[in-house]
């Protein structure tokens, strides 16, 4: 029957390209690439090397951390992705917001590559970071004791930071990355079996070509989505050139721009344009890939969609640090008549000091201090922001009046962010007092509430699991505790939190002898009052993390946001499931608490100085410490925006020059040391190697 041959051929061949397939399947492919991205946590391995030994490399990292302060962050990733060692190890710390306790050791396990990345501020030369890696890093991964290198590290930079010599590690020989390959002929192989698979795929394809077009005509086109081939190519290539053009005219105003403000002002759009270099470059190389893979459109889509991404991503980078110069420009034509605005602003904000501090002292007088503690620093803090932006002022106007625009404009800026936190600060203070009472009276409603849940439980004619008895206890003991303390001094967002635990249990506890309408009907009384208390405690929290946000880490970050989420949530669900909203709701305040508690013990422990070099009340005065805590100086801790080149003169005043090196956004990471190297091929100040 001839009609079946072309079946019968099709399905040979079919299953031979599967037979093929099966054998390059089973061959080792290449390592997985891994682009920089932000870390979560200290200890990342994306390459699954240090097994059972996590938990003895992340307790070294612990004891780095409370010995010295220093934050040592390691990933472990199979490949840095064809980029140049420290430019990977420095996009990683730039993308993971790693401030000035925060050092990044980065290990490429199928290249064997490492680098490492440090804030200029680190006490140890280059000399001596090199030294550490030489000696206790190195070794180690030659030998692939991948988890030896983090002990390693961490116990070299604790030696070296004490002036101690670096210890030897004991090294634990172990086994190389698992996605390194390496049979004996395995490259061979793979290349004969693709050609084979080549030849079949041709056969393929033609066979197929021939039966569309005896079926459909010349005329048929394949079903797509999204845009056609033609069109990405048309995207790519606009892109390419219009993003190149831009590169060279960004060259050119980065030159001007350097000389105006300085190179320290004109970091992180040095670094921007850095990457966007190397993302053009990358976008180049694989725009000449595409003559290679003539005939397979998937493959010509998916390399067009990276270039595309890569070229957008790189031109909207570009375009947020140029807007930082735009804005800077703007003030250069117009600092007497802003510096006059800004002037009046201060003295406004300076006429709001006295009831502010009369409003903190009377909430310490009726709540006790967890209940204040966001904002019973805010009048002070609020001082200091002031006298730092009337400060900034006067640097303004003497630059201006000596003709140094750019500078002036620096000064304007930094003055525009100081008065902006102080208004925040003086903010949070007026909104307190209205915040707590409403949390009292909350707790109040609760109180009644609670009362008539305990009659409930025990009038109930069953309890066989003793549920009740037990939620009825719990509801007696917090509602008695409460009572207790309302003839003194009181902490309502406690109170309520506490009795709103009691209320769920009894709520839980009392469920089967509920209607669900009347369920619904008490979660939204609750509801009604929990959410005004819930946005006052995130508000607060969030608050006191802007103003201080320099002394504040990843945690009580990581808690703010999630508070945040359940916020939202809450009101998302108010309407439909008051229930669930109601959960939501006591979850955000949960965490604004946890967050805000996290947030107070890393401002108590915060030291500018860093480094065993304490600073916190001298030198330079409370004013310059309001701006180093928020984030407005450099130095200022996490925080790596905003950064001021000179620093402080003698006597408290600013240092030459174009020292205002006010930044565009960006993580600044020109200002990080950094080295790296082979496996056994010596670490190298901003280099790198193969092992």
């Amino acid at each position: 029957m001839p009609t079946q041959r072309p079946r019968r051929a099709a399905a040979a061949l079919v299953t031979l390209v599967v037979a093929v397939l099966t054998v390059l399947l089973a061959a080792p492919g290449p390592a997985h690439a891994d682009n920089p991205f932000r870390l979560n946590q200290q200890l990342t391995d994306r390459s699954d090397v240090l097994g059972a030994r996590a938990g003895e490399a992340n307790a070294a990292l612990q004891r780095l951390r409370a010995g010295t302060g220093l934050q040592l962050f390691v990933v472990f990733v199979h490949t840095f992705s064809g980029t140049n060692a420290q430019q990977w190890t420095e996009d990683t710390a730039a993308r993971s917001g790693l401030g000035d306790r925060d050092g990044l050791l980065a290990v490429a396990t199928h290249d064997r590559e490492f680098a490492y990345s440090f804030p200029r501020n680190f006490p140890l030369t280059d000399a001596q970071l090199a030294n550490v890696a030489a000696i206790a890093i190195e070794p180690p991964l030659a030998q692939n004791d991948w988890a030896g290198a983090v002990v390693g590290a961490s116990n070299g930079y604790a030696a070296a930071l004490a002036g101690q010599p670096v210890p030897a590690p004991a090294i634990q020989p172990g086994q190389p990355d698992p996605d390194s390959g390496g049979g004996v002929s395995g490259g061979a192989l793979v290349g004969v079996l693709v050609a084979a698979a080549a030849v079949v795929v041709l056969g393929i394809v033609a066979f197929a070509l021939l039966r569309s077009r005896r079926r459909r005509g010349p005329a048929a086109t394949t079903a797509a989505t999204g845009p056609s081939t033609a069109q990405l190519q048309d995207r790519a290539n606009t892109l390419l050139i219009e993003l190149d053009n831009e590169l060279r005219s960004s060259e050119q105003e980065l030159a001007i721009a350097q000389g105006q403000y300085g190179t320290e002002a004109t970091a992180p759009f040095t670094a921007a344009l850095d990457n966007a270099r190397a993302e053009v470059a990358e976008a180049f190389r694989l725009r000449m890939t595409l003559d290679e893979q003539a005939g397979d459109e998937p493959a010509t889509r998916a390399t067009l969609g990276e270039i595309i991404r890569r070229c957008e991503a790189a031109d909207q980078r570009l375009d947020a640090e140029s807007d930082g110069f735009d804005r800077l420009r703007e003030i250069e034509a117009k600092v007497p008549e802003l510096s006059a605005a800004l002037g009046q602003r201060a003295t406004a904000l300076q006429a709001r000091q006295p009831a502010a501090e009369a409003a903190v002292a009377d909430l310490g007088r009726r709540y006790t201090g967890p209940a204040i503690a966001t904002v019973a620093g805010n009048p002070t803090q609020a001082r200091e922001r002031l006298g730092f932006a009337t400060t900034a002022l006067a640097r303004a106007d003497a630059a201006a009046a000596a003709g140094k625009r750019p500078e002036a404009a620096l000064a304007i800026r930094a003055a525009e962010e100081a008065l902006r936190q102080a208004e925040t600060l003086l903010d949070g203070v007026d909104r307190a007092g209205t915040d707590l009472a409403a949390a009292r009276t909350a707790a109040d409603a609760l109180l009644a509430e609670i009362d008539a849940e305990v009659a409930a439980a025990r009038a109930a004619p069953q309890d066989p699991d003793g549920a009740l008895a037990a939620a009825a206890e719990a509801g007696t003991t917090a509602a008695a505790a409460v009572r207790a303390g309302l003839g003194a001094q009181t902490g309502p967002s406690g109170d309520l939190r506490r009795l709103q635990e009691a209320d769920a249990q009894l709520d839980r506890a009392l469920a089967t002898s509920r209607e669900q309408s009347e369920r619904v009907a008490r979660a939204r009384a609750q509801l009604t009052q929990a959410l005004p208390v819930a946005r006052a405690e995130v508000a607060a929290a969030d608050q006191y993390l802007t103003t201080r946000r320099a002394a504040v880490g990843m945690q009580p970050r990581t808690m703010l946001a999630e508070a945040h989420r359940q916020l939202a949530r809450a009101e998302a669900l108010a309407a439909d499931d008051p229930m669930a909203a109601l959960a939501a709701v006591q979850e955000a305040s949960r965490l604004a608490s946890t967050a805000s508690q996290a947030s107070y013990a890393e401002v108590d422990n915060w030291q500018p100085g860093y480094w065993g070099q304490p600073r916190y009340g001298g030198g330079g005065g409370d004013m310059m410490i309001g701006a180093l805590l928020g984030g407005i100086l450099a130095g200022g801790g996490r925080s790596r925006r905003s950064r001021w080149g000179g620093g402080w003169g003698g006597g408290g005043g600013f240092g030459g020059g174009a020292g205002w090196g006010g930044g565009f956004g960006g993580s600044a990471s020109r200002g990080r040391r950094s080295g790296g190297g082979g496996f056994g091929g010596g670490g190298r100040r901003g280099g790198g190697g193969r092992f």
